[in-house]
């Protein structure tokens, strides 16, 4: 009894003033929910906040670009030499037609989580809003290209690319470590950018009508100003993402010359689960 008394005080300060059986618990030993007929619908918002002179946030707007489906429609998929491969598919709940629909297909592992290949990139959202910028052309890039498949980056850029075929990850992309756990550390790309991946934490999420025990996973990038944050469950997956871009220069359609800077922050969270 006296122990109990004395790990109060720590599940208190972890849990917060949330009731636990409220809270949505992960098994640490399980790597990500991988289930043919899982379903993800997410919503998502995009929030500008413009600087004064001095720095200060002056003004701000935000935009709301819908929600996404992500599902798992086979863990059969053959492609190349890749056997039993796990196919996501993603698509904007107002289209919602298959030829645009965004795909990848995974491989799991003991030790990780990879993305082997891709079609039609871009497909969903977030897309990058039609403005001008003075420098940062790669941060427009790299925006287009995150999608709300775990972990997943695109090269939705390519000049050319045909977007209904298939692409290689060359090489495959480590998106996930197994097994998740508070500091795994590891590289998932280094072209067309470098990503590092890291875990420090766990957090809690509320949405869905539901609290979720994250893993969160942050991201260090080649871009300096960019944040990426991921939060995992690994009974649930994919709770919630965040992209984060600051100090942001900004042109006038008429001159290259910066007239300003903003903040850039992408939020998608869950609002459907089916499992």
């Amino acid at each position: 009894m006296q122990k109990i008394f004395l790990l109060l005080p720590f599940i208190l300060l972890f849990f917060g003033c949330e009731q636990l059986e409220n809270i949505t618990e992960f098994d640490p030993s399980q790597r990500y929910p991988i289930k043919v007929g899982h379903e993800w619908e997410y919503n998502t918002t995009w929030k500008f906040e413009f600087y004064d002179q001095s720095g200060n946030v002056d003004s701000s707007s935000s935009i709301n670009l819908g929600n996404t489906i992500v599902r798992i429609v086979s863990d059969k998929e053959r492609l190349g030499n890749y056997n039993n491969l796990v196919l996501f598919e993603s698509y904007e709940v107002v289209v919602s037609s298959p030829q645009n629909s965004q795909k990848i297909w995974y491989l799991e592992s003991d030790t990780g989580f990879f993305a082997i290949a891709y079609s039609n990139p871009g497909a969903s959202q977030p897309v990058v809003p039609k403005q001008n910028y003075s420098d940062l052309d790669d941060y427009k890039k790299l925006i287009t290209s995150i999608n709300l498949f775990p972990g997943a980056i695109t090269t939705s850029h390519v000049e050319g690319q045909l977007i209904d075929s298939v692409q290689f990850y060359s090489p495959p992309r480590k998106v996930f470590s197994f097994p998740l756990r508070i500091g795994a550390r590891w590289i998932e790309l280094i072209q067309p950018f470098y990503r590092e991946r890291f875990i420090n934490k766990i957090e809690q999420i509320n949405t869905n009508a539901d609290n979720y025990l994250c893993y969160k996973i942050e991201s260090t990038l080649s871009f300096t100003n960019l944040r990426l944050n991921d939060y995992v469950n690994s009974n649930s997956g994919l709770i919630m993402r965040e992209i984060i871009g600051d100090s942001i220069s900004v042109s006038s359609f008429s001159s290259p010359d910066t007239v300003g800077y903003y903040k850039s922050t992408t939020i998608s969270k869950l609002v459907r689960l089916k499992k």
